[in-house]
């Protein structure tokens, strides 16, 4: 029986699918319209697609593979939801200091940093304070961060980011941050950097 691996790619507009050959190599290549409302649904269009297009039996993909360039072009295009960020007290500017993302071998007269995707006035600071190891040097000062969610929703943000220092050791403080955000306003998606990659750096 012969094999095939399907990839596809979601984007805004096309989802492109593209079937090959495991043994030989050969390639098949589609189109198919992206569906906003559910990205699903034209990714299944896509494989049905392709199916008929080739004529090959479902059982003999053994490999899928997917990708989206939805969240990327979302942030290229400054189209993303209008964001809120809490971090750990004296930790504002990281950010915007941004020292990790300098070009060092460019020449740094001419590197323009990006528009970060926060701007500091809406980064705001709450006292709390996990140590590398995991330990809690400061516990969260939930009053603090009560009044933060409720600046934060003053402002209109649409999604509220939480990153604390060392939350990936202990998420603890992440947690319950998101519970008092979502408590002070229900309407904003709350993302924890301890849920999104939970690595150093």
């Amino acid at each position: 029986m012969s094999h095939y691996a399907l990839a596809l790619d979601v984007g805004g507009t096309f989802t492109d699918v593209m079937l090959m050959h495991r043994e030989s190599g050969q390639l098949w290549t589609v189109k198919t319209p992206s569906t906003p409302a559910d990205s699903s649904e034209g990714f299944f269009q896509g494989i049905q697609k392709m199916l008929s297009l080739t004529g090959i039996a479902p059982e003999t993909v053994d490999h899928v593979l997917h990708g989206s360039t939805v969240a990327t072009n979302t942030i290229l295009e400054g189209k993303g939801a209008s964001t809120g960020l809490l971090t750990t007290e004296g930790f504002k500017y990281v950010l915007e200091i941004g020292r990790h993302d300098i070009p060092r071998c460019a020449n740094l007269y001419a590197w323009v940093k990006p528009t970060r995707p926060v701007p500091p006035r809406r980064i705001l600071e709450v006292r709390e304070r996990v140590l590398l190891d995991g330990t809690v040097d400061t516990p969260l000062d939930e009053a603090g961060c009560r009044n933060m969610a409720q600046r934060l929703r003053a402002m209109g943000v649409e999604a509220v980011a939480v990153v604390f220092l060392y939350a990936y050791a202990n998420p603890a403080h992440e947690q319950r941050a998101a519970a008092i955000v979502q408590a002070e306003a229900p309407q904003v998606q709350v993302s924890l950097s301890s849920a999104v990659l939970p690595v150093f750096r």
